[in-house]
Protein backbone atom coordinates (compact mmCIF):
# COMPACT_ATOMS: atom_id res chain seq x y z
CA UNK A 1 0.00 0.00 0.00
CA UNK A 2 1.03 3.57 -0.44
CA UNK A 3 1.82 4.30 3.05
CA UNK A 4 4.26 1.70 3.64
CA UNK A 5 6.81 3.81 5.82
CA UNK A 6 3.81 3.56 8.58
CA UNK A 7 2.16 0.98 10.26
CA UNK A 8 -1.10 -0.40 9.53
CA UNK A 9 -1.91 0.64 13.37
CA UNK A 10 -1.05 4.33 12.75
CA UNK A 11 -2.86 4.53 9.81
CA UNK A 12 -6.39 2.85 11.24
CA UNK A 13 -5.39 5.15 14.23
CA UNK A 14 -5.29 8.11 12.40
CA UNK A 15 -8.76 7.13 10.03
CA UNK A 16 -10.61 5.74 13.57
CA UNK A 17 -9.42 9.38 15.07
CA UNK A 18 -10.67 11.45 11.92
CA UNK A 19 -14.19 9.61 11.84
CA UNK A 20 -14.18 10.56 16.30
CA UNK A 21 -14.11 14.10 14.58
CA UNK A 22 -16.65 13.85 11.87
CA UNK A 23 -18.95 11.87 14.19
CA UNK A 24 -18.61 14.48 16.85
CA UNK A 25 -19.00 17.22 14.74
CA UNK A 26 -22.22 16.08 13.56
CA UNK A 27 -23.61 16.01 16.82
CA UNK A 28 -22.63 19.31 17.80
CA UNK A 29 -24.52 20.56 14.68
CA UNK A 30 -27.17 18.38 16.04
CA UNK A 31 -26.85 20.21 19.43
CA UNK A 32 -26.72 23.92 17.87
CA UNK A 33 -30.18 22.90 16.11
CA UNK A 34 -31.19 22.47 19.41
CA UNK A 35 -31.03 18.64 20.27
CA UNK A 36 -30.74 17.44 23.91
CA UNK A 37 -31.76 21.19 24.66
CA UNK A 38 -33.31 20.04 27.80
CA UNK A 39 -30.15 18.16 29.20
CA UNK A 40 -28.29 19.91 31.95
CA UNK A 41 -25.01 19.46 29.92
CA UNK A 42 -23.94 18.81 26.81
CA UNK A 43 -21.05 15.80 26.04
CA UNK A 44 -19.78 18.07 23.22
CA UNK A 45 -20.43 21.90 22.67
CA UNK A 46 -22.06 23.42 20.13
CA UNK A 47 -19.66 26.08 19.23
CA UNK A 48 -16.94 22.68 18.62
CA UNK A 49 -19.27 22.09 15.56
CA UNK A 50 -16.91 23.88 13.06
CA UNK A 51 -13.25 23.18 14.35
CA UNK A 52 -14.29 19.47 14.61
CA UNK A 53 -15.38 19.01 11.26
CA UNK A 54 -12.90 21.04 9.06
CA UNK A 55 -9.74 20.33 11.29
CA UNK A 56 -10.68 17.49 13.68
CA UNK A 57 -12.63 15.28 10.60
CA UNK A 58 -10.95 16.90 6.99
CA UNK A 59 -7.82 18.20 8.68
CA UNK A 60 -7.31 14.64 9.62
CA UNK A 61 -8.20 13.09 6.50
CA UNK A 62 -6.64 14.70 4.14
CA UNK A 63 -3.58 14.97 6.36
CA UNK A 64 -3.48 11.54 6.11
CA UNK A 65 -4.03 11.12 2.36
CA UNK A 66 -1.24 13.83 1.40
CA UNK A 67 1.32 12.07 4.17
CA UNK A 68 0.61 8.35 2.48
CA UNK A 69 1.40 9.86 -0.61
CA UNK A 70 4.74 11.33 0.36
CA UNK A 71 5.48 8.59 2.11
CA UNK A 72 7.60 10.62 4.48
CA UNK A 73 7.29 9.88 8.53
CA UNK A 74 7.53 13.43 9.21
CA UNK A 75 4.71 14.01 7.39
CA UNK A 76 2.26 12.36 9.76
CA UNK A 77 3.01 15.18 11.94
CA UNK A 78 0.22 17.19 10.53
CA UNK A 79 -2.93 14.80 11.20
CA UNK A 80 -1.45 13.38 14.62
CA UNK A 81 -1.29 17.08 15.33
CA UNK A 82 -5.05 17.38 14.25
CA UNK A 83 -6.29 14.13 15.98
CA UNK A 84 -4.78 15.78 19.32
CA UNK A 85 -6.33 18.60 18.77
CA UNK A 86 -9.69 16.48 18.66
CA UNK A 87 -9.05 14.65 21.74
CA UNK A 88 -8.42 18.04 23.42
CA UNK A 89 -11.15 20.01 22.26
CA UNK A 90 -13.70 17.42 23.36
CA UNK A 91 -11.63 16.50 26.65
CA UNK A 92 -12.05 20.26 28.28
CA UNK A 93 -9.08 21.89 27.38
CA UNK A 94 -10.09 23.87 24.47
CA UNK A 95 -6.89 26.16 24.10
CA UNK A 96 -4.69 23.70 24.01
CA UNK A 97 -6.68 22.09 21.29
CA UNK A 98 -6.84 25.24 19.48
CA UNK A 99 -2.93 25.58 19.11
CA UNK A 100 -2.46 22.11 18.17
CA UNK A 101 -5.09 22.65 15.27
CA UNK A 102 -2.72 25.60 14.22
CA UNK A 103 0.26 23.80 14.69
CA UNK A 104 -1.44 20.66 12.07
CA UNK A 105 -2.34 23.23 9.86
CA UNK A 106 1.31 24.63 9.88
CA UNK A 107 2.42 20.86 9.34
CA UNK A 108 -0.01 19.77 6.46
CA UNK A 109 0.97 23.43 4.31
CA UNK A 110 4.78 22.25 5.02
CA UNK A 111 3.81 18.87 3.33
CA UNK A 112 1.75 20.72 0.70
CA UNK A 113 4.42 23.05 -0.47
CA UNK A 114 7.01 19.73 -0.63
CA UNK A 115 4.68 18.23 -2.73
CA UNK A 116 4.70 21.42 -4.82
CA UNK A 117 8.31 21.71 -4.44
CA UNK A 118 8.65 18.15 -6.02
CA UNK A 119 7.16 18.83 -8.68
CA UNK A 120 5.76 22.18 -9.53
CA UNK A 121 2.68 21.37 -11.29
CA UNK A 122 -0.29 24.14 -11.09
CA UNK A 123 -2.62 21.07 -8.80
CA UNK A 124 0.30 21.12 -6.33
CA UNK A 125 0.03 25.16 -6.15
CA UNK A 126 -3.44 25.02 -5.51
CA UNK A 127 -3.57 22.90 -2.79
CA UNK A 128 -1.09 24.07 -1.53
CA UNK A 129 -3.20 27.68 -0.71
CA UNK A 130 -5.71 24.87 0.45
CA UNK A 131 -3.72 23.99 3.29
CA UNK A 132 -2.22 27.63 3.81
CA UNK A 133 -6.30 28.59 4.10
CA UNK A 134 -6.94 26.50 7.00
CA UNK A 135 -3.45 28.00 8.43
CA UNK A 136 -5.08 31.81 8.20
CA UNK A 137 -8.24 30.34 9.58
CA UNK A 138 -6.92 28.94 12.85
CA UNK A 139 -4.37 31.55 13.22
CA UNK A 140 -7.84 33.81 13.20
CA UNK A 141 -9.24 31.59 15.20
CA UNK A 142 -7.11 31.40 18.31
CA UNK A 143 -6.54 35.14 18.22
CA UNK A 144 -10.28 35.34 18.93
CA UNK A 145 -12.10 36.18 15.91
CA UNK A 146 -15.36 35.53 15.36
CA UNK A 147 -16.31 32.09 13.27
CA UNK A 148 -18.35 34.32 10.96
CA UNK A 149 -15.06 36.66 9.61
CA UNK A 150 -13.28 33.46 9.12
CA UNK A 151 -15.04 30.62 8.26
CA UNK A 152 -14.93 31.15 4.52
CA UNK A 153 -10.94 30.40 5.28
CA UNK A 154 -11.69 27.00 6.48
CA UNK A 155 -14.21 26.50 3.56
CA UNK A 156 -11.20 27.65 1.39
CA UNK A 157 -8.76 24.42 2.80
CA UNK A 158 -11.35 21.52 1.77
CA UNK A 159 -12.43 23.01 -1.80
CA UNK A 160 -9.05 24.06 -2.77
CA UNK A 161 -7.69 20.80 -1.88
CA UNK A 162 -10.35 19.13 -4.16
CA UNK A 163 -10.23 21.33 -6.88
CA UNK A 164 -6.03 20.80 -6.95
CA UNK A 165 -7.21 17.22 -7.16
CA UNK A 166 -9.44 17.19 -9.67
CA UNK A 167 -7.11 19.35 -12.13
CA UNK A 168 -4.44 16.43 -11.41
CA UNK A 169 -6.77 13.46 -11.95
CA UNK A 170 -8.25 15.18 -15.15
CA UNK A 171 -4.80 14.57 -17.01
CA UNK A 172 -6.91 12.43 -19.40
CA UNK A 173 -9.09 15.26 -20.47
CA UNK A 174 -5.88 17.47 -20.72
CA UNK A 175 -7.10 21.11 -20.38
CA UNK A 176 -5.11 23.05 -22.47
CA UNK A 177 -2.31 24.82 -20.65
CA UNK A 178 -4.67 28.34 -20.99
CA UNK A 179 -7.53 26.52 -19.50
CA UNK A 180 -5.41 25.51 -16.93
CA UNK A 181 -4.10 29.09 -15.94
CA UNK A 182 -7.42 30.32 -16.55
CA UNK A 183 -8.64 27.65 -13.59
CA UNK A 184 -5.38 28.09 -11.57
CA UNK A 185 -6.45 32.28 -11.94
CA UNK A 186 -9.84 32.19 -10.96
CA UNK A 187 -8.58 30.32 -7.78
CA UNK A 188 -6.01 32.63 -6.82
CA UNK A 189 -8.91 35.54 -7.51
CA UNK A 190 -10.84 33.79 -5.24
CA UNK A 191 -8.37 33.77 -2.27
CA UNK A 192 -7.71 37.49 -3.29
CA UNK A 193 -11.36 38.15 -2.60
CA UNK A 194 -11.36 36.36 0.77
CA UNK A 195 -8.77 38.73 2.22
CA UNK A 196 -11.17 41.72 1.01
CA UNK A 197 -13.89 40.45 3.11
CA UNK A 198 -11.98 41.90 5.79
CA UNK A 199 -11.73 45.22 4.34
CA UNK A 200 -15.27 45.21 2.60
CA UNK A 201 -17.80 42.12 3.48
CA UNK A 202 -20.14 42.79 0.55
CA UNK A 203 -17.61 43.50 -1.94
CA UNK A 204 -15.08 40.91 -1.15
CA UNK A 205 -18.13 38.47 -0.44
CA UNK A 206 -19.74 39.30 -4.08
CA UNK A 207 -16.38 38.95 -6.17
CA UNK A 208 -15.98 35.47 -4.33
CA UNK A 209 -19.04 34.55 -6.02
CA UNK A 210 -19.08 35.59 -9.43
CA UNK A 211 -15.42 33.49 -9.07
CA UNK A 212 -16.98 30.86 -7.62
CA UNK A 213 -19.70 29.83 -10.55
CA UNK A 214 -16.56 30.55 -12.80
CA UNK A 215 -14.44 28.33 -10.62
CA UNK A 216 -17.56 25.80 -11.12
CA UNK A 217 -18.42 26.29 -14.92
CA UNK A 218 -14.54 25.37 -15.47
CA UNK A 219 -14.92 22.43 -13.53
CA UNK A 220 -18.04 20.98 -15.42
CA UNK A 221 -16.38 22.01 -18.65
CA UNK A 222 -13.41 20.16 -18.42
CA UNK A 223 -14.03 17.29 -15.73
CA UNK A 224 -13.24 13.80 -16.70
CA UNK A 225 -17.24 12.97 -14.99
CA UNK A 226 -18.77 14.56 -18.43
CA UNK A 227 -17.03 11.27 -19.83
CA UNK A 228 -17.21 8.92 -16.55
CA UNK A 229 -21.28 9.37 -16.03
CA UNK A 230 -21.61 6.82 -18.76
CA UNK A 231 -20.04 4.07 -17.39
CA UNK A 232 -20.83 1.76 -14.28
CA UNK A 233 -21.11 1.20 -10.89
CA UNK A 234 -18.39 3.46 -8.93
CA UNK A 235 -17.19 5.58 -11.58
CA UNK A 236 -20.80 6.17 -12.68
CA UNK A 237 -21.47 7.35 -9.15
CA UNK A 238 -18.30 9.31 -8.38
CA UNK A 239 -19.39 11.40 -11.56
CA UNK A 240 -23.05 11.86 -10.43
CA UNK A 241 -21.83 13.09 -7.19
CA UNK A 242 -18.78 15.38 -8.75
CA UNK A 243 -21.70 17.37 -11.16
CA UNK A 244 -24.29 17.43 -8.42
CA UNK A 245 -21.41 18.92 -6.22
CA UNK A 246 -20.37 21.77 -9.19
CA UNK A 247 -23.89 22.65 -9.47
CA UNK A 248 -24.02 23.60 -5.59
CA UNK A 249 -21.13 25.70 -6.16
CA UNK A 250 -22.67 27.16 -8.62
CA UNK A 251 -25.71 27.96 -6.79
CA UNK A 252 -23.79 28.96 -3.70
CA UNK A 253 -22.18 31.84 -6.13
CA UNK A 254 -25.48 32.71 -6.96
CA UNK A 255 -26.92 32.95 -3.24
CA UNK A 256 -23.53 34.78 -2.33
CA UNK A 257 -24.87 37.23 -5.09
CA UNK A 258 -28.25 37.59 -4.14
CA UNK A 259 -27.77 37.65 -0.62
CA UNK A 260 -24.42 38.51 0.14
CA UNK A 261 -22.34 37.09 3.21
CA UNK A 262 -24.75 37.61 6.30
CA UNK A 263 -23.09 36.85 9.42
CA UNK A 264 -25.11 34.88 11.55
CA UNK A 265 -29.12 33.14 10.98
CA UNK A 266 -30.69 31.38 8.10
CA UNK A 267 -28.87 32.52 5.16
CA UNK A 268 -25.65 32.47 6.56
CA UNK A 269 -26.74 28.49 7.83
CA UNK A 270 -27.70 27.88 4.27
CA UNK A 271 -24.43 29.12 2.42
CA UNK A 272 -22.53 27.92 4.60
CA UNK A 273 -24.22 24.35 3.94
CA UNK A 274 -24.82 24.78 0.29
CA UNK A 275 -20.32 24.77 0.44
CA UNK A 276 -20.18 21.97 2.74
CA UNK A 277 -22.41 19.81 2.41
CA UNK A 278 -24.07 20.06 -0.75
CA UNK A 279 -19.93 20.58 -2.90
CA UNK A 280 -17.54 18.80 0.36
CA UNK A 281 -19.98 15.83 0.71
CA UNK A 282 -20.20 15.32 -2.48
CA UNK A 283 -16.93 15.26 -3.10
CA UNK A 284 -16.18 12.92 0.01
CA UNK A 285 -18.87 10.95 -1.43
CA UNK A 286 -17.09 10.60 -4.75
CA UNK A 287 -13.88 9.95 -4.04
CA UNK A 288 -14.54 7.47 -1.35
CA UNK A 289 -13.80 4.22 -3.45
CA UNK A 290 -10.47 5.69 -4.09
CA UNK A 291 -9.87 7.61 -0.60
CA UNK A 292 -10.37 4.28 1.08
CA UNK A 293 -8.59 1.44 -0.78
CA UNK A 294 -5.55 3.87 -0.73
CA UNK A 295 -5.28 4.37 3.05
CA UNK A 296 -6.32 0.77 3.60
CA UNK A 297 -5.48 -1.26 0.71
CA UNK A 298 -8.99 -2.72 1.05
CA UNK A 299 -11.37 -2.02 -1.93
CA UNK A 300 -15.05 -1.14 -1.48
CA UNK A 301 -17.09 -3.26 -3.44
CA UNK A 302 -20.23 -1.20 -4.94
CA UNK A 303 -23.77 -1.74 -4.54
CA UNK A 304 -26.19 0.37 -5.74
CA UNK A 305 -27.46 0.63 -2.42
CA UNK A 306 -24.93 3.76 -2.33
CA UNK A 307 -27.41 5.85 -4.55
CA UNK A 308 -29.82 6.16 -1.12
CA UNK A 309 -27.29 8.30 0.87
CA UNK A 310 -26.52 10.33 -2.19
CA UNK A 311 -30.23 11.21 -3.12
CA UNK A 312 -31.07 11.89 0.63
CA UNK A 313 -28.12 13.82 1.05
CA UNK A 314 -28.94 16.41 -1.60
CA UNK A 315 -32.95 15.66 -1.10
CA UNK A 316 -32.49 17.44 2.80
CA UNK A 317 -30.06 19.77 1.98
CA UNK A 318 -32.69 21.18 -0.39
CA UNK A 319 -35.15 21.26 1.94
CA UNK A 320 -32.44 22.64 4.93
CA UNK A 321 -31.84 25.90 2.25
CA UNK A 322 -35.87 25.93 1.50
CA UNK A 323 -36.07 26.04 4.94
CA UNK A 324 -33.34 28.81 5.29
CA UNK A 325 -34.90 30.88 3.15
CA UNK A 326 -38.76 31.34 3.58
CA UNK A 327 -37.37 31.09 7.64
CA UNK A 328 -39.43 27.76 8.30
CA UNK A 329 -37.66 26.49 11.27
CA UNK A 330 -39.22 22.68 11.12
CA UNK A 331 -37.91 22.33 7.32
CA UNK A 332 -34.48 23.72 8.04
CA UNK A 333 -34.55 20.68 11.05
CA UNK A 334 -35.50 18.39 8.91
CA UNK A 335 -33.66 18.79 6.30
CA UNK A 336 -30.47 19.11 9.02
CA UNK A 337 -31.50 15.84 10.31
CA UNK A 338 -31.68 14.27 7.38
CA UNK A 339 -28.05 15.68 6.18
CA UNK A 340 -27.02 13.64 8.94
CA UNK A 341 -28.68 10.86 8.16
CA UNK A 342 -27.30 10.55 4.69
CA UNK A 343 -24.17 10.76 5.86
CA UNK A 344 -24.27 7.81 8.79
CA UNK A 345 -26.29 5.80 6.16
CA UNK A 346 -23.29 5.69 3.51
CA UNK A 347 -20.43 5.76 5.65
CA UNK A 348 -22.64 2.34 7.42
CA UNK A 349 -22.90 1.50 3.83
CA UNK A 350 -18.90 1.78 3.24
CA UNK A 351 -18.30 -0.36 7.07
CA UNK A 352 -20.76 -2.54 5.83
CA UNK A 353 -19.23 -3.99 2.27
CA UNK A 354 -15.55 -3.82 3.90
CA UNK A 355 -16.86 -6.00 6.46
CA UNK A 356 -18.73 -8.24 4.24
CA UNK A 357 -15.85 -8.54 1.58
CA UNK A 358 -13.09 -9.28 4.46
CA UNK A 359 -15.78 -12.20 5.01
CA UNK A 360 -15.97 -13.71 1.92
CA UNK A 361 -11.94 -13.73 2.01
CA UNK A 362 -11.99 -15.81 4.92
CA UNK A 363 -14.05 -18.41 4.00
CA UNK A 364 -13.61 -21.46 2.94
CA UNK A 365 -13.18 -22.65 -0.63
CA UNK A 366 -15.56 -25.76 -2.02
CA UNK A 367 -13.97 -28.31 -3.45
CA UNK A 368 -16.66 -30.33 -5.72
Amino acid sequence: MNAGKVSNKVLVGLLFFAAVGLLTGLFSGLVRLGFLSDAPTQPVSPIAHGPLMINGFLGTLIGLERAAALEKKWAYMAPVLMAASTVLLLAGPVVAGQWLLLLGSIGLTLVMSYLYYLQPKIYHLIMAFGAASLMVGNVLYITGYPIYTLVAWWAAFPMLTIFGERLELNRIMRPPKQAQQLFAGLILGWIGALAITHIDRTIGWAIASVLLIGVAGWLVKYDVARRTIKSVEWTRYSAICLLTGYGWLILSGLFGLWHGFPTAGPLYDGLLHMIFVGFVFSMIFAHASVIIPSLSGKLVPWHPYFYLPLILLHGFLLARVMGDLVWWPVVRKIGSHGNVLAILLFLGGVLFQLIRASRKKKQPVRQS
